[in-house]
């Protein structure tokens, strides 16, 4: 079983909901995968177990009801441009309270029903929404509409589990993280049809009880790339970047900068990632990486005592969210901070809650 790293365990024991994940998967916003390799994988047959879907669904929802006292949070600043999507969890490992958005006018949420399990929202090209959520078995991939409606299971792999979609700029397309639910195994990063038909691994699969794994797909915006993060153990991680149609990956981080969350700048020079300083066992924050190559560089770190991470930029590219969290808080925040890591400022603020993972669509 994997070891979680301490500010993992941290940030899980204190922030973070309960949702299941394969075996040995520590803690990184609503739920996190096996992590993933630095090296080139060697090719590794499919074996997955037949007859899976009869077999423990190591992914199934254990979560106890949402704890007394956590709320939706408070906005404290204003958003000019755009809508940030946001997953609303309560502390103490209760799960998912529900959706909101924050936009110039405030917050509000969206009906989904009771969850806990939901994560990783984020918005489709057509204003709709896709998350991932253990509420049909396994964990799996579903839209519904800006309003909480019309609900549709996109994903459906029998035993197995579909995670943290991003979108092609065209909407055609989608980009996920797969892993067993029956066993501790890691598909590597996919890509479908925006209805999940015609899955297609983008790398290969790796070995059975392997610690090793990738997470956190995010296409290029002109469609032909995809960044993904790489990870040795639980405290080595690289971001990566493949061809959308497949092909050999390139390194673009080192893996003591234990990255994570990356995400393409509009004009796709650029990719913001979580990061650490290496050999630092805590110090999360904002760095950023040319997506041709070259150093990493911090774009925002408030201080020591403070966390930055899972950022994402706003529309226009000037302006980055991200999630803040100290030590002995019963919460996270929202900070919005200039492309260039300048006039940091405080937008959201939970109530025995967190935000996770924010995505700033138009």
């Amino acid at each position: 079983m994997r070891t979680v790293r301490l500010i993992q365990f941290i940030l899980l024991a204190v922030t973070l909901s309960g949702c299941s994940g394969p075996p040995g998967i520590a803690g990184s916003g609503s739920v996190t995968p096996p992590g993933s390799i630095s090296t080139p994988v060697p090719s590794a047959p499919d074996t997955r177990p037949s007859g899976s879907a009869a077999m423990a669904d190591i992914c199934a929802d254990t979560l106890s009801g949402v704890a007394s006292g956590a709320t939706l949070g408070t906005v404290s600043g204003a958003v000019s441009t755009g809508r940030i999507l946001i997953g609303i969890e309560a502390g103490g490992g209760a799960g998912t309270i529900g959706l909101a958005t924050i936009d110039a006018q405030g917050l509000h949420q969206i009906q989904t029903g009771r969850d806990g399990t939901l994560a990783h929202a984020a918005w489709a090209l057509d204003g709709t929404i896709t998350f991932d959520s253990q509420r049909a078995g396994g964990r799996h991939l579903f839209n519904i509409a800006a309003d909480g409606s019309r609900l549709t299971q996109v994903t459906s792999d029998a035993g197995g589990a579909e995670q943290d979609v991003s979108y092609s700029p065209d909407g055609k397309r989608i980009a996920y993280e797969h892993y067993s639910c029956v066993e501790e195994r890691d598909f590597g990063i996919q890509v479908a049809s925006s209805d999940g038909t015609g899955e297609k691994p983008l790398t290969q699969p790796f070995p059975l009880r392997s610690v090793a794994g990738e997470k956190d797909a995010a296409f290029s915006p002109d469609g032909a790339s995809v960044a993904f993060v790489r990870t040795v153990d639980d405290t080595q991680a690289a971001v990566w970047i493949v061809p959308a149609t497949g092909g050999t990956a390139r390194r673009l981080t080192d893996d003591a900068v234990d990255a994570s969350y990356p995400r393409w700048s509009p004009d796709g020079r650029l990719i913001l990632f979580t990061g650490r300083p290496a050999g630092a066992d805590d110090g999360l924050g904002l760095w950023v990486v040319a997506a041709g190559g070259g150093p990493s560089t911090v774009l925002f770190k408030h201080d020591a005592g403070s966390l930055e991470f899972e950022a994402d930029w706003s529309p226009d590219g000037r302006q980055v969210v991200y999630k803040t969290f100290r030590p002995g808080w019963d919460h996270n925040e929202l900070g919005i901070v200039a492309a260039d890591g300048t006039g940091a400022r405080t937008i959201w603020v939970g109530h025995q809650s967190t935000a996770e993972t924010p995505h700033w669509g138009r």
